[in-house]
C-alpha cells in the first residue's frame, strides 16, 4: 500500500470526517453507551481530518503546476466563498433579528474578520481557519519543497503549534486556540502531500513509525486524567497521533474489505461536506428553536435521525445551487472560475 490511499479516498475521509462533526454537535444526543457517548463527543476531531487532507490536496495542488499567489487563493475562494455567504448572511440577519446581535455583526462576519474580534452574533470559525491556512500554504510549500530534510520542518512545525496553544491557554486566549490546535495537522497534512505527489510506499519501517505515533495518542490519553498544573492536556492534541493513523487504517479497510456501499454513502457525504458542515453549525445549530416545531417526545435520537436527513439534503440542494449559479456567471464573463 502507498500514501496514495490517503488521496484516493480523500473523499471518502471526509464524509467520515463530516459525520463525526455532525455527531459532536448533537451536544445531547445519547447513544446508550459510554463509549459511544465519547466518540460522539471527540467529534471535533473531524476538523482535524478535514484539516489534514485540505493541506495534503493544496500540496498535490501546488506540485501540479506553478501558480502565483493570486491565482491560488481565488481558486480557493471561488471554491469556499460562494457556499459560505449563502449561509452566512440568512443566518446573521436571523440571529440580528432574533437574537438582538448588532448589524455590524453582518458586517464582520462578510469581511471574514469575526474569528479575530468575536463580536456578538460571530458565525463559525472554521471558515476564517481554513482561509487562514489556506493563506500560509505557499510559503510552506515552498520551504518544504526546498528542504532535503522535510520531516524536520513538520517535526518542527508540529512542536511549533503545540507550544503555541500551550502559551495561549497559560494566557487566557482560548478564542485563537481553535485554529492554533491545527497547526500541527496542518503541517502533518502538508508531509503527506509530499509523500503521494513522491510516490512513497507504506513500508514497514513507515508502519512501524505511525503504530508508535498513535501509540503516544494512547500515552497522551492516558495523561490526560493526571492532575496537570504547569502543561495543559486538552483532548484536541490527542488527534496529533491518532488523525493519521486512522486515515490509513481506514483507508486500509476501504481497499481491502467489501465495503461499497459505506464508500458510496462516504463519498456522497464528502462531496457535499462543505455545504452540510455549513447548514449543520448554523441552522441546525438551533436545536432548543427547532425542537418547538418538530417533538418526538422524550426520545432525542429520532429527532436527530430527521435533522440529519433534512441537513444533509439542504446540504446537496444548496451545493446545486451553487454550481448552477457558478456556471450562469462563468457563461456570463466567459471566464471559468476553477474550483
Amino acid at each position: 500500500m502507498k500514501y496514495h490511499v490517503l488521496s484516493k479516498y480523500r473523499t471518502e475521509l471526509m464524509g467520515m470526517a463530516i459525520i463525526w462533526v455532525m455527531l459532536f454537535h448533537a451536544y445531547d444526543l445519547d447513544l446508550g453507551h459510554w463509549a459511544l457517548n465519547w466518540f460522539r463527543a471527540a467529534g471535533f476531531g473531524g476538523v482535524d481530518i478535514f484539516i489534514l487532507l485540505s493541506s495534503m490536496g493544496l500540496v498535490m495542488s501546488l506540485s501540479r503546476r506553478e501558480q502565483e499567489y493570486g491565482e491560488f487563493m481565488s481558486r480557493r475562494l471561488s471554491r469556499l466563498l460562494p457556499a459560505y455567504y449563502a449561509v452566512m448572511i440568512p443566518y446573521t440577519l436571523f440571529f440580528i433579528l432574533y437574537y438582538d446581535a448588532p448589524w455590524s455583526a453582518l458586517i464582520w462576519n462578510s469581511l471574514l474578520l469575526y474569528y479575530w474580534v468575536r463580536p456578538a452574533g460571530y458565525f463559525n470559525w472554521y471558515v476564517a481557519g481554513a482561509l487562514t491556512f489556506y493563506s500560509v500554504t505557499p510559503l510552506c510549500f515552498r520551504l518544504m519543497r526546498r528542504s532535503r530534510h522535510r520531516e524536520l520542518v513538520t517535526g518542527a512545525g508540529v512542536l511549533l503549534g503545540l507550544l503555541a496553544s500551550q502559551m495561549l491557554m497559560q494566557d487566557g486566549f482560548w478564542n485563537m486556540l481553535d485554529i492554533m490546535y491545527r497547526v500541527p495537522l496542518f503541517f502533518l497534512g502538508l508531509l503527506m502531500g509530499f509523500y503521494i505527489v513522491e510516490d512513497r510506499r507504506l513500508d514497514g519501517k513507515s508502519l512501524l513509525f505511525w503504530c508508535i505515533w498513535f501509540g503516544l495518542g494512547l500515552v497522551y490519553l492516558r495523561a490526560m486524567s493526571w492532575e496537570q498544573e504547569l502543561v495543559f492536556l486538552p483532548q484536541c492534541h490527542l488527534f496529533v497521533f491518532t488523525t493519521v493513523p486512522m486515515c490509513l487504517t481506514a483507508c486500509w479497510c476501504f481497499e481491502h474489505l467489501p465495503l461499497g456501499w459505506l464508500r458510496k454513502f462516504l463519498r456522497l457525504m464528502g462531496t457535499y461536506s462543505l455545504e452540510i458542515y455549513l447548514l449543520n453549525v448554523s441552522l441546525f445549530a438551533e436545536i432548543p428553536l427547532l425542537r418547538q416545531l418538530v417533538s418526538f417526545g422524550p426520545s432525542n435520537r429520532l429527532y436527530f435521525l430527521l435533522a440529519y436527513a433534512v441537513n444533509i439534503a439542504m446540504g446537496i440542494l444548496l451545493h446545486k445551487l451553487v454550481e448552477r449559479l457558478r456556471l450562469l456567471w462563468e457563461r456570463r464573463t466567459r471566464t471559468p472560475l476553477a474550483v
